[in-house]
């Protein structure tokens, strides 16, 4: 329903100049048409007198010309929506062309900003994967360039260029997955994420099914990477992902996408089973989901795997702890 919803917007905003003649022209028609059989213009008995006649055309040579300064504005504002298009493409082959050999990371990280808000995602992720690999962009600025992509924040001026991409957003979610290992920082104790998905998992614009299923695999390969005390050093459930997980549950309208939150959910649940138990019949749910995934292997085996690092690797913690 919502990918229907989604598509009739899409060609609403994109066919809505054709829309507009067509509510202009219909009823000015239907105008002169009653008009004219009222006045017995068309009648066969009685000829049309000469006021009769200039009268309906003075009214189609008015409705002429408004539907002509109507087609010209809309064409006009089509010329504008094409212009500013290229003007980004412009600005977009600028930016690329300030890239020089041994680029300052601030430099760099502002060209691909702007690449990803005029809404070339494809060549912002073309350029940030060797980047962020090479060390000239640093974790904070590639998951929020990541996460802009996967929200879907861009401009909207009525144009094809500005519909969300959702190539580029399942291209993000993978290279999230290939480096989320590396998203802890051991030394300074902070990790990075897409910034949208650390307050919330909904979006204006649903996320594919797959770039879905690796935001998921990103945050357990981000969990497994570190130790149970690493993600919690009071001794208390992580709020994030927590969090964002319990949501992905209740509100995901995919039940695999359902299905891999609910395993997630329930490799924490064994870690933090007294902070768990608090929340009644949701653990059900999310034991009877995570037990029904494994049942029928609906999931890909690298999420079930992960959960189990998790789960081994933070209770033998927690026994140590002990």
């Amino acid at each position: 329903m919502a990918t229907m919803i989604e598509r009739l917007d899409r060609h609403l905003r994109s066919g809505w100049p054709v829309l507009v003649l067509l509510c202009a022209i219909v009823p000015l028609l239907w105008m002169a048409i009653s008009g004219a059989i009222r006045s017995g213009l068309f009648g066969l008995s009685v000829p049309p007198n000469t006021n009769q006649v200039g009268s309906f055309l003075t009214f189609i040579g008015a409705t002429l010309g408004a539907v002509a300064t109507l087609c010209a504005a809309l064409l006009t504002s089509g010329h504008n929506a094409r212009e500013r298009q290229r003007l980004r493409l412009e600005t977009v082959l600028r930016s690329l062309a300030l890239l020089p050999e041994g680029a300052k990371k601030s430099r760099l990280a502002g060209i691909l900003s702007t690449m990803v808000l005029l809404g070339q995602e494809r060549i912002a992720l073309r350029v940030l994967q060797p980047a962020w690999d090479g060390g000239l962009v640093d974790d904070g600025t590639a998951t929020w360039l990541i996460g802009q992509v996967l929200a879907g924040n861009r401009p909207r001026n009525g144009t094809d260029s500005d519909q969300v991409d959702d190539e580029a957003r399942n291209e993000a979610a993978v290279l999230l997955v290939d480096r989320a290992g590396r998203l802890a920082d051991l030394e300074t104790g902070r990790y990075y994420f897409p910034g949208h998905f650390m307050r919330t998992w909904r979006t204006k614009k649903e996320v594919p099914a797959q770039a879905k299923l690796d935001l998921l695999h990103a945050m357990a390969e981000m969990l497994a990477s570190r130790e149970r005390d690493w993600w919690s050093p009071s001794g208390d459930l992580p709020e994030w992902p927590t969090s964002v997980l319990l949501e992905c549950v209740r509100r995901d309208r995919d039940p695999k996408v359902k299905a891999a939150a609910a395993v997630l959910l329930d490799a924490l649940r064994e870690c933090f089973p007294d902070q768990f138990s608090r929340r009644g019949h949701e653990v059900d749910d999310i034991q009877a989901l995570a037990a029904a995934a494994r049942t029928a292997a609906a999931l890909p085996a690298v999420h079930f795997s992960l959960a189990e690092r998790i789960k081994v690797g933070w209770r033998r913690a927690m026994v140590v702890n002990n």
